[in-house]
Formats: C-alpha cells, structure tokens, sequence
C-alpha cells in the first residue's frame, strides 16, 4: 500500500525548513548575534515543530493510536525506525565512546567497535527472524502477540512487566540525555531542561500515539541524519580542506598512528601513569581498611586546613582541601564509594588506549571476552526490544515489514559512519593540540570546554610537570560531542545544530518508550484482567493517562542524574535479550513450546540477568560487602548479563515445554 503524498511533503518541508534554519541563524552568528540565542532558537523551534505535528495527528481511533492504522509505508516506516532507534546514547555517546575507549578497548572492556558490530547485526536478525511473523499476527503490542501465540493470559502478563523493566530503564536514560542537551541549550538547569523537552514528548505521543509518533519520528530522522551529515562535512572540510568526512578520517590516521608512539614511549607519560598507579595502590589500601584510612586522612586534613588558616591561606584554598571525602563525607559506605569510584577513574586514565588500539595487545583476553559477550548481547537485544518490535505492527504487509527494517538499517549506518570518521577526526585534535601542551597555555578550546556549566574535558596534572600527558586528561565520553563546534573552531550554529539532532534522538526514541510502557500497564495487565470488554474510548483515555504518569516518574528519576547513560541503555539490551529473545524464536519456530516453557524462559532469563547486573553494581557490593572478584562470572562486565540469561532462557524453555503438566491459563 503506497504511503499518502502528504507525509513525504512534510518530510521534504522539515528537510527544507532545517536547511533554511541552519542559513539563517549561521547568517544570525556572523552578524553577532549572542551564541545562547541561536542555539535556544534551535531547542524551541524543535519542541513546538515536534509538539504541532503530535496536536494536528491527535485521534481517538484505536487502530490510528497503537500501530497508526497499519498503513505505513517501508520507506517512512524505515525513517521511524531508526529514529526509534537512535537514542541519546548511540548520537552523542557513540563518537566520545570510540574517541576515548578505542575500537577494540583496553585489554579488559570492550571498545566501540562492539557496539557498533552489536547495533547493526541486531536490525538483521530482527529482519530475518522476526518482522514478517509479527505483522502477520495483527497484534497490537509484544505481549499481546506472546499471548496469541501460546493462549495464555499469565504469559502475557509476565511479558508486559518484563516490557515495562526493560523501557523503563531505557527511558530514564533517554530523559537524562534529554536534559542535558536541553539544560545545554536553553542555559536553564538540567532538571527544568528535562521538564521543559519532556512536555514535547507528551504532546507528541499523549495526543496521537504511534499515529502521531511516527510522524513525528519521520521528522525527526530528517534532523538527525541531517545534523550528523553536516556537522561531519563541516569538520572534515575544517580539517582536510573537503566535505568527505570517510576520507578525511583515512587521512587523520597516519597522523594519529604516529602521535600515538611518540606519546607511548614519553618519559613524562610513563612516569605519569606511575604516579597513578601509586595512588590506585594507596586506594586500593584505604578501601581494604576504611575506617583506620578515614582517620588517618582525616587528621592529615585538619593539619593542612590548620597550617593554610595560619598562613591566611584563600578561601578557595581552604575549602579544596576540605573538600577531601574523608573529612567531608559522614558514611563510610558513600566515602568507600567516593574511593572506589576515583580509582575506576584512575585505571580508566592508563588503561584506555592512546590511540583506537592499546599498544602491545595481542592475543585472547578479558577485553576481546567482553567485546563478544556485548555483540551477542547488543545483537539479541536490539532484536527483542519491545520498543522496536511494535514497529513491524505498523506496515501494511509482512513484506513491508522487512522492507522497512533495511530502509531502518540504512539510515543508521549513515549515522554510524559520520560518527566514527568524527572520532577519528576529533582523537587528532586531542592528540596534537591538547596533549603536550603546557598547563598555562591550553588550546582555546580546551579552556572553553572546562569552564562549560556541562564540563566535557578534565585535566589533572598527577606527575606536577605543568604538562598535560595522556593519562592527565578526561574526556566525558557520554556527551563530549556536544563540544565539536568549539573544538573544530566551527559555527557555533553547528552546535545548536547537533543538539537538535541529540534532542530529535532522544526525544524519538522517549516516545516510543513511553507508549510501550503505557499500553503494557493499560492493555497487557488491567484491561485484560480488571475490563476485557472496556470500550475502545475508555482503552485510549486510560493509556495517555498512564504515559503522562510515566513520563513525569521517568523525568524524577531522571533529575536524580543515574549513571553513565550508556550503561543503562546497555543493561536494558541484556534484560531485553534475556526476556523476550529465546521465548520469541521458540515461540515462533517451534511447534513444541507451550505456555509453561515460555513462563519459566522470561522468568529464568530476567531473574540471571538482573541478577548479575544488580550484584556488580557498585552500591549493592559495599551494602553487601561484596568484592567485585567474587560477583563477576568468567570476567564479563555487567553489561554483558545477556550472555548468561539468554542461554538460561533458552534452557528452561525446553525443559518446561517438556514437562508432563501444564499450568492453568
């Protein structure tokens, strides 16, 4: 069924707008105009452009509301897709994780290299396996197929909590992306950026649902493909003297490669990361003996505050030596945490590799086990997502569905690509201008982006030299892009321009969470338990009532400011993987699964990966006093916690599919 003209003006129409809006403010920034207001421009005209396309799709239809009449064509289908999928964390996390973890990482985590390969690979097994047999079951969300499937109310049920624990995770850190880039652009706070986007998100998806969202979502795959294409040709030009950012990339290496040994064998370097590992032993001491160390650090203390007050020392002086957590901190618990924490930072600083491969590894290790483990996982995941999965719902045959996952696929890769050539172009402009340079004459940028409200670089001078060394420097991967413009010596435009592609990112993908969310808590558990036969206006009013109260939890939690964004989403991949991917190619592919076989599957798989994320988590270790030796199994990082539910799943779906009873519906 060919899409309806008008949806592709629109997207022609907000194509043609973006390029006329990057004109006109580039025209506004030469003229002189204040950079805070070009860049507000972009974050307003973005949610009330996001917010008119939800109000003007708005419908009470309950076929329009949950999978948008199931009329959506491949190509818009496609668009929707991957801007679904191009969450917060994969545009402004996935370039600073290349940048400053390497491709293949340190010998002990992965690199990016992996979720790229995981990413990618997981659209082709959603292709293959999954798309067509899900259009053609008419369903309406990924529980309700479960259910379909093996003729099982508690299935569905159990499916619905695991859809909602899997989102719920992934939408917090959608949110929290959110307010950065929005706290970034607006200059407000982080916590009224989160409120202020998230009312954008509401108007979208709370009018029109998947509707609304998917228009929405179109648009918004203009501006993200559009500003990462962009803002890659503007750096390659600035830095190679033409628009091809690839090649610009394969021409910044040999530059790299050869920075990279100078810097390796650097006297200054080595004794740097000496220095380091001093203070990680001196740590390592402390966390051994909390309670004599905080004594011990705490009368060191109050000598050095003692001796600065008689020599009338300046109160910044004063109060960063008082800043010591040992004499700041009350709990042990959080001042054991605040050690730990400086020593991951620590090991981090000369671990990383100093180019995008750690010298001198070769052979098997933990690094190269934990890249695997997280392709497996990434890939499963991003096949099992209840958030994607709905989107083959959405097409108007199970061809289209196929289709439309290759038209998903290809956008992304044009994302992927133009965010790899830039770390490559960016890891040059570290590497040459930042590292050897003198502590009292940083590069301009480099001043800029510490002195941000939202810092994206750090630089601590262990040896005391007055130089910056490789290990001296911290680069805040989750959002570092953010800072391109001002590195590159670009258009500060091209800031507020990869914003509003973050935001387009984010935003995109918080809409299709937060419906996931709201119809497994209204169709998948009360309807089909509380009203089985509520009419279909009551199903609708029922589910925008439920997304608004999930949202404004998701932006609480979000203004508690989580960890790193993308060790969440990661997470989410695992449990998504865990949960749903062994259940649905049983369910699907083989005749013998039943409902018995798919309860224990969910169950088996969420309860091992959550377990094994919750026990490496830092704050259940020191409440439980656990060392991180004793909960990680075969050296995997808890991110990688797919690799045991997914077999575990797998398992007990055959084994309870086999039993000789079965279990009321």
């Amino acid at each position: 069924m060919p899409l309806k003209p008008w949806p592709w003006r629109l997207l022609l129409l907000s194509f043609a707008g973006l390029v006329l809006l990057t004109l006109l403010l580039l025209l506004a920034d030469f003229a002189g105009v204040p950079k805070a207001v070009v860049n507000g421009f972009f974050l307003v005209v973005s949610i009330i452009g996001y917010a008119l396309i939800g109000m003007f799709c708005r419908t009470t239809v309950p076929e329009e509301y949950f999978v948008a009449g199931r009329s959506i064509s491949a190509p818009m289908n496609g668009m929707a897709t991957a801007a679904d999928w191009l969450s917060a964390a994969s545009f402004i996390g996935l370039t600073g994780l290349l940048l400053t973890d390497g491709l293949v990482g340190d010998g002990q985590h992965p690199g990016g290299l992996a979720y790229l390969l995981g990413w990618t690979g997981g659209f082709c097994l959603l292709g293959f396996l999954f798309a067509a047999k899900l259009n053609r079951s008419r369903a309406i969300t990924i529980p309700d197929f479960l259910e379909q499937r093996f003729g099982s109310a508690a299935v569905r049920w159990l499916a619905a909590w695991g859809a909602i624990l899997c989102s719920g995770i992934y939408l917090v850190a959608q949110i929290y992306g959110i307010g950065l880039v929005a706290s970034m652009l607006s200059g407000l706070t982080f916590e009224l950026g989160v409120f202020l986007a998230l009312g954008g998100v509401l108007l979208c998806s709370f009018l029109g649902g998947m509707r609304a969202v998917t228009w929405t979502q179109g648009v918004q795959c203009v501006v993200i493909v559009v500003s990462m294409v962009v803002l890659a040709m503007a750096v390659s030009f600035k830095t190679q003297g033409h628009p091809f950012v690839t090649v610009a990339a394969i021409q910044s290496l040999p530059t790299i490669q050869q920075r990279t040994q100078q810097i390796e064998s650097d006297p200054a370097e080595l004794m740097t990361r000496d220095v380091i590992s001093l203070r990680m032993s001196s740590l390592d001491v402390k966390i051994a003996e909390p309670i004599y160390a905080r004594e011990v650090e705490r009368q060191i203390v109050a000598k050095q505050v003692a001796r600065a007050k008689a020599d009338n020392a300046s109160l910044r002086e004063i109060q960063k030596l008082e800043a010591n957590p040992a004499w700041r901190e009350t709990s042990l618990e959080r001042l054991v945490g605040a050690w730990q924490s400086e020593r991951e930072v620590l090991a981090q600083a000369i671990d990383r590799p100093v180019g995008f491969q750690k010298n001198n590894l070769n052979g098997w290790n933990d690094g190269l086990n934990n890249s695997l483990a997280l392709i497996f996982c990434l890939m499963l995941g991003t096949a099992a997502l209840p958030h994607i999965l709905v989107r083959s719902y959405t097409t108007p045959t199970p061809a289209e569905a196929e289709r439309s996952v290759v038209w998903a696929l290809a956008f992304i890769v044009v994302v992927y690509l133009c965010a790899s050539s830039l770390a490559v172009l960016l890891k040059s402009y570290v590497l040459t201008e930042l590292v050897g340079s003198h502590l009292d004459q940083l590069p301009d940028w480099a001043d800029r982006l510490k002195l941000r409200k939202l810092a994206l670089l750090s630089i601590q001078d262990y040896n005391q030299d007055g130089m910056v060394q490789y290990a001296d420097v911290r680069l805040f991967s989750d959002y570092f892009v953010l800072g391109v413009p001002e590195m590159t010596h670009i258009s500060s435009v091209f800031t507020g321009l990869l914003a509003a592609g973050a935001l387009a990112a984010a935003l995109s993908t918080a809409d299709g969470l937060l419906l996931t969310i709201s119809s497994a808590l209204a169709q998948d558990l009360y309807f089909q338990t509380a009203e089985p036969n509520a009419p279909p206006l009551r199903r609708i009013m029922l589910n925008k009532i439920l997304l608004m109260v999930v949202a404004l939890l998701a932006a609480w939690f979000a203004t508690n400011r989580p960890v790193s964004i993308l060790f969440w989403v990661t997470c989410a991949f695992s449990l998504a993987a865990s949960t749903f991917f062994p259940v649905m190619l049983l369910g699907i592919y083989w005749r013998g699964m039943n409902h018995v076989g798919a309860l224990l599957s969910m169950v088996a798989g969420l309860a091992v990966s959550s377990y094994y994320i919750a026990s490496n988590h830092p704050w259940v270790q020191m409440w439980l006093h656990w060392q991180p030796a004793d909960t990680l199994w075969m050296g995997l990082d808890p991110v990688c916690a797919g690799v045991f539910g997914v077999p575990a799943g797998f398992l007990m779906g055959y084994l309870g599919s086999k039993l000789p009873f079965k279990l009321k519906n």
